[in-house]
């Protein structure tokens, strides 16, 4: 063996870096390869909020020739100051099964950390900072990922605990069939609700996306409940156009819903969601040139499946249905699209709000990802 560990300073250092997984997985039938030009895009910083908030260094691990290691260490300086704390990040993680391997990875990362007089080491999480490819799943190893959901063999989760890392957080994904989808029986409690307590179901406006970013973030700043990790921190409107803009290329406006109250205009809550696009990524082996783009065209007429990223509601409206009253109304445009299943996801296990209401709306709880914290 002769290891040795490459800072990626180069776009053929890049190449491997972004080629690694597709290589590691190739025998693994659950595997969507994801559009490369996207995670060249995401790793070099393009509509990134997590690299524009601190530093970070991108290295692989090489033995000899072959690449068989990845990961990104930084520090998010602005969550650190807003939160008071020290904490290092780790993202993007893929390794072989071998300890030797994994170790020397989290050795550079833990002493790049040390080096900036960080404390902790959590991860793996987002490199854009947002809910895609964080954590590292732990149960529903059985079925492919929806987009941007994280997917990794098992052994991840021995390399990781085998080094000392423990158990930090972790994330929910319920599955909705179409039987579970929200029914008739429902139509009556959201018509009563929306009268009783003045409120409407907008779709978003794509030509007023500026308006709609702030009033997601509005809904935000009072539902986020403060018993929530202090490591979480609202993202600002600059930070929610930059995830926004990453996002585009996957979001319908019918899929992006705002409760509004009639009277005022003023937003009570909200559910993001986009078409599951790792149906249509499963059959361009990551590339766009030369055919990709065609299948692209052709497949996304015919994705089955929406993945909800986001639902809230602010307190004072909680408790009278206005949950159910988007949801409802969300899916039922979703149908109208040919939409036969559902994910919601990933629901932080701080969130029990969402964990109820989706277990309430018929979800199956088929899935749980693991974020990992290490004191340095």
């Amino acid at each position: 063996m002769n290891y040795k560990i490459i800072e990626v300073t180069n776009n053929h250092l890049l190449k491997d870096f972004i080629d690694l997984p597709y290589k590691l997985y190739k025998d693994d039938p659950n595997f969507v390869p994801f559009i490369k030009l996207y995670t060249k895009q995401t790793v070099k910083g393009k509509n990134n909020m997590l690299f524009s908030n601190g530093i970070h260094v991108t290295y692989i691990l090489k033995d000899g020739k072959k690449t068989i290691g990845r990961l990104i260490v930084g520090i998010d300086y602005k969550t650190n100051k807003e939160t008071d704390s020290q904490r290092g990040y780790i993202s993007l993680f893929e390794c072989i099964n071998d300890e030797k391997a994994a170790f020397m990875l989290f050795d550079y990362a833990k002493t790049w950390l040390k080096e900036k007089r960080m404390d902790w080491i959590e991860g793996p999480i987002s490199p854009s900072d947002g809910d895609d490819f964080r954590a590292l799943l732990c149960k529903g190893f059985d079925s492919p990922p929806v987009l941007f959901d994280s997917y990794n063999p098992k052994f991840y989760l021995d390399l990781f605990e085998a080094y000392g890392f423990k158990r930090h957080r972790e994330y929910h994904a319920f599955h909705f069939t179409e039987d579970s989808f929200p029914s008739d029986r429902f139509l009556k409690v959201v018509e009563y609700s929306m009268k009783k307590y003045n409120f409407r179901i907008d779709t978003v406006n794509l030509k007023k996306i500026d308006r709609e970013i702030e009033d997601i973030r509005k809904v935000l700043l009072k539902a986020v409940p403060e018993s929530w990790d202090t490591h979480f921190v609202v993202p600002s409107v600059e930070d929610i156009k930059k995830e926004t803009n990453m996002l585009m290329k996957f979001l319908d406006p019918e899929l992006v819903c705002i409760a509004r109250k009639n009277d005022t205009n003023e937003p009570i809550g909200f559910v993001v969601g986009t078409p599951d696009y790792n149906q249509v990524f499963a059959k361009m082996n990551g590339t766009l040139f030369p055919f990709g783009i065609f299948k692209l065209l052709y497949y996304r007429k015919k994705i089955t499946r929406v993945r909800i990223f986001m639902q809230f509601v602010i307190p004072e409206f909680q408790g009278r249905a206005v949950n159910a009253a988007i949801f409802y109304n969300y899916m039922l445009n979703a149908e109208r699209k040919g939409i036969i299943d559902a994910e919601g996801s990933t629901v932080s296990e701080e969130n029990a709000q969402a964990l109820r209401v989706l277990e309430a709306a018929g979800g199956d709880r088929y899935k749980t990802y693991r974020m990992y914290s290490i004191k340095i």
